[in-house]
């Protein structure tokens, strides 16, 4: 079962994940030849083929028209580990091929598609940042000298600024 914003499609797929640990433009090597690795996050990516044709032709039809739409990204309710994940995902990729019968009826099949999330699955938090020996830093875009932030139950607050 294929969940893509909200729509079910009954199809059996081969499904495939890659994990990508994204690290900022800060990591790198440190002078004293140690590695200094920023996380962002970790992005999943998933690449899906289905397995069995879809021999209704007008599901297919649905399922790739809704594949090809012009659109940011999509809403994607995925296997993972022994459940499903959720994921705003794009997608970067779509192929298939037609087989034509001798009959002159036409058959789409082989859909493959891979998708990346838009953004990160898993981030590392506040807890684990402090325990890790990293400064913990408010997100804050556009901050003036002299702020300061207190971190409460409620997340990062502003005092007196």
């Amino acid at each position: 079962m294929l969940r893509i914003d909200g729509v079910e499609f009954d199809v059996k797929c081969e499904i495939k994940r890659v994990a990508e640990i994204s690290a900022s433009d800060i990591s790198g090597l440190l002078l004293d030849k140690s590695y200094f690795n920023d996380v962002l996050g970790t992005y999943l990516e998933y690449e899906i083929r289905l397995t069995y044709p879809l021999y209704n032709q007008g599901e297919y039809a649905s399922l790739y028209e809704m594949l090809t739409m012009p659109v940011d990204a999509h809403a994607f309710v995925l296997p993972y580990n022994t459940r499903t994940i959720s994921l705003t995902a794009r997608v970067e990729t779509i192929s298939d091929d037609l087989l034509v019968f001798e009959n002159g009826k036409k058959y789409w099949r082989n859909c493959t598609f891979s998708i990346i999330s838009n953004g990160p699955s898993k981030e590392q938090t506040l807890e684990s940042a402090i325990q890790r020996g990293l400064t913990p830093l408010p997100d804050v875009a556009s901050p003036n000298i002299g702020d300061t932030y207190t971190f409460t139950s409620n997340g990062w607050v502003a005092v007196n600024n």
